[in-house]
């Protein structure tokens, strides 16, 4: 039995604005590991998976998770993708678990836990990117 998840209704068309902020945040991802900003580079990976992952479920269910926790994306992408998105969901599981350290822990996050991060959102991103269609 599939799980009752706190959905609202998206219209399908608005994927593209989910993946064009998550594409803001990879790049921004991105120009912080540049800088040695491992802090910034970590939150900005967690907001790329959520938005990406937003971008895919509302392309393909027509909503979009409004759960508190936001690793229950994942069963949400699983549900609507199915078995395919399991491994894409291992990506999203292992930048969002560490979103809490990120945002609210004392202690910063090292070098080696915001690189880890964003190789795992950019397999998360790739995977999304796949999934929706080109731009117009």
């Amino acid at each position: 039995m599939t799980k009752k998840r706190k959905t609202r209704a998206v219209e399908k068309s608005q994927y593209r604005a989910f993946l064009s902020k998550a594409n803001d945040f990879a790049f921004m991802m991105e120009m912080a590991l540049k800088e040695g900003k491992w802090n910034s580079a970590g939150l900005q990976a967690v907001h790329a998976v959520i938005s990406a992952s937003d971008a895919v479920i509302v392309y393909y269910g027509g909503v979009r998770s409004s759960e508190l926790d936001h690793r229950e994306v994942v069963g949400l992408l699983q549900d609507i993708i199915g078995e395919d998105a399991s491994t894409a969901g291992r990506h999203v599981i292992r930048v969002i678990g560490k979103k809490n350290l990120v945002e609210y822990e004392e202690r910063v996050i090292t070098q080696t836990e915001a690189r880890d991060m964003a190789d795992h959102a950019r397999r998360f991103l790739e995977w999304a990117a796949g999934m929706l269609p080109g731009k117009d």
